[in-house]
């Protein structure tokens, strides 16, 4: 495939938005902007990036910097077509893919399809059929309904042979140009064909703060602790004091149900695990209550997006029985983490006098978590 550059239009004012939805940051912490560039610059067959920018200038430059293929800056204009006509000034491939910074979902699946279909004829952009029935309306009442099986939802990013483009540009002037509302739209004027090639239903534009509902996203973590059981402590299991000669040795309360609920979540958020948030070689968490290490947790996915979507752990105990205490340990979960107790689930089981569990030394926890954003 020949050598394409990648033009991210980034310069428009997000008007329907209400603020600068290129900015907005997705659940993985990456704007949209940046995850739209990371999305071209991935592609092996983009050896090229132009981001045209608006106000955003700074931030722009700030993920150009970072880039991981050459990637330059460029003034948008007054309108999307001027903008493609900077960026375009500014590429050196032999193909263009021209891509809505606003659509960070796309998929290399998409792409290529677009630049394999450019490189054999000129031009290609990625489409969806249209799901709902078109009605064409003036003054409020329908004019005509046209057949639903003939329209297409036109995607980004458009490819086009770099040379073509130019071409289009130079027949396509006057009054004519204000008809320019994508790049297809300019090959269209210009009498020059464009093949359509496979979009995907998940490349949507977010315009709208309703575009941003669609966004969600799930993500599961497994956790997994163990203690020793010694005389002379507490035995505390997910914020329950349970009666038994012995407890759990560690730093903290050594809650291991917790501790193994508390990993999972940040597993499934790639926040780390329980030793990098509350280290055992701070003062400040000796003896913690580990319940209160729990809702702190939950207060920091909850910063990063995420919210629990349930949870289901198992205690590895030959003895106490721990059956009484599992409708509690389930409400003080349930309740630090701000979702129903039927979100939760926690089981017990022996280990049949197996291992170091089995024979009483300790007490382990498995826990795995689903997060949605």
């Amino acid at each position: 495939m020949p050598d394409t550059t990648a033009i991210l239009v980034a310069a428009g004012a997000s008007r329907r938005m209400g603020f600068d939805k290129l900015s907005y940051r997705l659940p993985d912490g990456r704007t949209v902007l940046e995850t739209s560039c990371a999305a071209l610059a991935a592609h092996p067959a983009v050896r090229q990036v132009v981001l045209v920018a608006g106000a955003n200038r700074p931030e722009c430059e700030r993920i150009a910097a970072a880039c991981p293929k050459p990637c330059c800056v460029v003034d948008g204009g007054e309108t999307r077509a001027y903008s493609v006509r900077n960026g375009l000034a500014a590429a050196e491939g032999a193909l263009v893919a021209i891509h809505d910074a606003a659509r960070p979902f796309v998929s290399r699946a998409v792409i290529t399809a677009a630049l394999e279909a450019a490189a054999r004829t000129g031009a290609a952009a990625p489409a969806v059929p249209v799901k709902d029935t078109i009605k064409v309306a003036q003054g409020g009442r329908v004019v005509s309904t046209p057949d639903r099986a003939m329209l297409y939802a036109v995607q980004t990013p458009q490819c086009f042979s770099r040379e073509k483009y130019r071409q289009a540009l130079a027949c396509v002037t006057g009054e004519q140009a204000r008809q320019v509302t994508d790049d297809c739209s300019l090959f269209e004027l210009a009498g020059m064909p464009v093949e359509l090639t496979a979009g995907d239903y998940g490349n949507y534009k977010i315009t709208t703060p309703d575009d941003l509902k669609k966004e969600k996203t799930m993500r599961i973590g497994h956790g997994y602790d163990v203690h020793r059981l010694v005389e002379d402590r507490k035995l505390i299991l997910g914020g329950v004091e349970i009666p038994y000669e012995k407890g759990l040795l560690g730093h903290s309360d050594a809650d291991v149900l917790l501790h193994a609920v508390m990993d999972a979540v940040l597993g499934a958020a790639a926040l780390g695990d329980i030793g990098r948030h509350f280290p055992d070689t701070d003062p400040a968490y000796r003896g913690a209550d580990s319940l209160a290490l729990t809702r702190a947790v939950a207060a920091l996915i909850r910063e990063h997006g995420y919210a629990v979507g349930n949870i289901d752990a198992t205690i590895l105990c030959q003895k106490p029985k721990l059956a009484p205490y599992i409708e509690e340990m389930r409400r003080n979960i349930a309740a630090a983490f701000g979702v129903a107790a039927d979100a939760v689930s926690v089981k017990a089981t022996t280990e049949e006098h197996l291992g170091f569990t089995g024979e009483g030394l300790g007490i382990a926890a498995h826990a795995v978590a689903l997060l949605e954003s």
